[in-house]
């Protein structure tokens, strides 16, 4: 059956997993969730354990072949043909600190391609999302990247500069940041989201995880941007870094990074 589920079959697939995962989100927002340090000093709450229970609990019953590449219970084999690949809540330091910017992300690969991809904010009740070949959409409606053509009027949207989500050393980040017209370093899922909408131009973001990236390739792409790691490599699932752009002036942007 999953064989046959194309890809706007899939995104609708992750469109419903993403309403349940609501629920629980939104039900531990309201009641203060707390955090707790893992052993790679990253954090995680209650909400985290029990999102990605009810989906892996939910797809082993509705799609038994179908792996499962998750943040709190572990990955798959990389070679696995079908997987779904789950970050239960993408900001997680913002949502035990009741800040409204954070997300559930889900994406599935297929033969080593993203075909479906989503982020939802059910803050916000917001939610970005693309299959493969049908455009990227932000609550339904189709979005495209900006057409800001130079570095000087762009606006660049980053990590954080320093501390467990900086760059070891910032010193390129802050020399691209000196040629932009405007920065804003909210971090996490929405800094790729603002570039695929054409509220920034340059998205930039390092030590990330699969599951920390899975859908941002496919919403740039059908969103008409352009996307690698910072180094200029082509953007990878597995790599550690995400660069982003509208497309009309990424080489440079990497030449200044590198």
């Amino acid at each position: 059956m999953t064989n046959k589920l194309s890809p706007l079959d899939w995104l609708h697939e992750l469109e419903n997993i993403s309403k349940d995962c609501a629920k629980i989100a939104l039900h531990h927002y309201q009641n203060n969730p707390t955090i707790e340090h893992k052993v790679d000093k990253t954090v995680v709450t209650q909400a985290d354990l029990e999102i990605e229970t009810a989906v892996r609990d939910d797809m082993a019953k509705r799609f038994p072949d179908l792996a499962i590449f998750g943040e709190e219970f572990g990955g798959c084999d990389k070679d696995e043909p079908l997987k779904l690949f789950i970050d239960p809540i993408d900001g997680t330091y913002n949502y035990a600190r009741s800040i409204p910017i954070f997300g559930t992300l889900l994406a599935i690969e297929k033969d080593g391609e993203v075909i479906a991809g989503l982020c939802h904010n059910p803050v916000t009740n917001e939610t970005w999302s693309a299959a493969k070949g049908a455009g990227a959409t932000y609550n339904g409606k189709p979005i495209n990247v900006s057409t800001i053509s130079t570095l000087a009027d762009a606006h660049l949207v980053h990590c954080s500069l320093f501390g467990l989500e900086a760059p070891e050393d910032n010193d390129a980040l802050i020399k691209l940041a000196s040629k932009t017209h405007r920065q804003r370093g909210i971090g996490d899922f929405l800094i790729q989201m603002w570039v695929a909408q054409g509220h920034g131009e340059i998205g930039y973001d390092v030590n990330l995880k699969p599951w920390d990236i899975a859908p941002m390739g496919l919403i740039i792409t059908e969103a008409g941007g352009a996307i690698s790691q910072v180094n200029g490599d082509p953007f990878d699932i597995y790599g550690t870094t995400i660069l982003t752009s509208n497309g009309l002036f990424h080489d440079d942007i990497v030449k200044i990074l590198n």
